[in-house]
């Protein structure tokens, strides 16, 4: 059974009830020999995540084993409330079966669609979609809505110095025609090589595809982009949602279409998924986004008085669309990872997450403070303004990463025989973060 604290007001009401003018009256049979402050001989009480590290670290005594880890490079580490297991997990949600009948699904289809509208709120933009695969599958989807509604059979696109190349990888792979031609140019733009800013061209494009934060860690100036571009379609991709609720805010400086990785928002990194991809863009794209988009009505209930009513307003692929009608053939999409991003984003609201983004970014900040203070050499743009991963160089790498091992963590994801790429989760701990700078002095 969960304990659940009284309020003030709901202790005043059960004393008024009993006739008891306060709690002490209430209690004053038992001998004042026995009576004991609440806290004496208690520690401080613990919050939920502090109380389970505490767990955590009781029941590793006496163990060695890597826990913890500085991996980052698209899939980020964040603490996640219980309440998301616990409702994320009940079998109403845990289901194969796409919702089409409302009458029978109107908890799915609500979780959705206030999953679309935190979306929205996140990025600024009026419309947001359903989900998709993960970042990479949204990034393809996105640029081709962008085709679809300017009407290109080919694209000129400009990737910034920062995106993925895994995104791209997977780009590469979609735009490929039956006999193996490309119909979308793509060029990827060069960066400045110590602050890892993309350097853009002057020359014009259909589609400039910027992502922020770089894949390296670097937050990138974009807030001329639109300006720079004004024929192109700017699609702003980031594989950290939770940057936008301390970035500048992308519709505020002109992208027309946000897309991404929202795996940060409550699901946790197994084994590298499952990842949640997104869309959101504005309401001119709304006939030509991909997946579906739950709507809000309003229906009359059983006893004829007005309701609200959640349907799939919009579907671009289903059972009922064939292939060659589609606006797009993404058909499944990842409904219990949005549920959960949902549940995750109502449970922190605004200010919570940006707390949990600042806890990062200060690890991030401090650690690249000290190596440009003390060794600029190790870091790889040493005038880069970074957000909450840092990209270092050693010619020592194996023997760092050993002793790093031997502590207990893993310092990240290795880039090549020289340089690593480390993301400083909300809990990664002060004496690890230590040790790895100090590796590096």
């Amino acid at each position: 059974m969960p304990y659940t604290v009284h309020s003030a007001e709901s202790r005043e009401a059960i004393l008024k009830t009993l006739g008891v003018g306060s709690a002490d009256a209430l209690f004053a049979h038992i001998p004042k020999e026995v009576h004991k402050p609440t806290s004496a001989g208690l520690e401080p009480a613990l919050g939920e995540y502090e109380l389970l590290s505490r767990f955590h670290q009781i029941v590793s005594e006496g163990k060695s084993p890597l826990t913890d880890h500085c991996c980052g490079y698209g899939l980020y580490r964040h603490r996640i409330p219980l309440s998301v297991d616990h409702l994320g997990s009940r079998r109403e949600f845990v289901t194969s079966y796409t919702p089409y009948q409302p009458e029978v699904a109107q908890g799915t289809l609500q979780a959705l669609f206030e999953y679309q509208s935190l979306l929205a709120i996140m990025t600024g933009m009026p419309v947001a979609n359903a989900s998709l695969y993960d970042g990479s599958t949204a990034l393809v989807e996105a640029v081709r809505m962008a085709m679809r509604q300017k009407g290109l059979g080919n694209a000129r696109i400009y990737f910034s110095a920062g995106v993925n190349p895994r995104y791209e990888q997977v780009f590469q792979s979609y735009f490929l025609d039956a006999e193996g031609k490309r119909f979308a140019e793509t060029i990827r733009l060069g960066h400045d090589a110590k602050s890892g800013v993309t350097e853009w061209p002057t020359e014009s494009a259909d589609i400039v595809v910027v992502q922020n934060p770089h894949y390296l860690g670097v937050a990138e100036p974009v807030q001329n982009l639109a300006t720079l571009y004004p024929q192109a379609t700017v699609i702003y991709l980031t594989t950290e949602v939770l940057s936008t609720v301390i970035l500048d805010n992308p519709a505020a400086w002109g992208a027309e279409i946000v897309c991404g990785e929202a795996q940060s928002l409550g699901l946790p990194v197994h084994y590298s998924g499952p990842g949640l991809g997104f869309i959101a863009a504005t309401k001119d794209y709304l006939r030509n986004m991909p997946g579906r988009l739950v709507g809000k009505t309003t229906a009359k209930d059983a006893f004829g008085r007005d309701t609200d009513a959640f349907v799939i307003t919009l579907a671009t692929r289903e059972q009922h669309i064939r292939r060659e009608k589609a606006t797009s053939n993404i058909c499944s999409n990842q409904t219990l990872m949005a549920v959960r991003a949902a549940i995750f984003m109502s449970a922190l609201g605004w200010q919570g997450m940006q707390k949990l983004v600042a806890r990062s970014m200060e690890k991030a900040h401090a650690f690249a403070a000290e190596l440009r203070a003390k060794n600029p050499a190790a870091l790889l743009f040493p005038e880069g303004t970074v957000f909450h991963e840092v990209a270092w160089r050693s010619d020592k790498l194996d023997a760092i990463i050993q002793r790093c091992v031997a502590q207990g963590f893993y310092p990240g994801v290795r880039l090549d025989s020289t340089t690593m790429l480390s993301y400083f989760h909300d809990d990664f701990s002060d004496s690890m973060l230590n040790f790895l700078t100090a590796e590096l002095l």
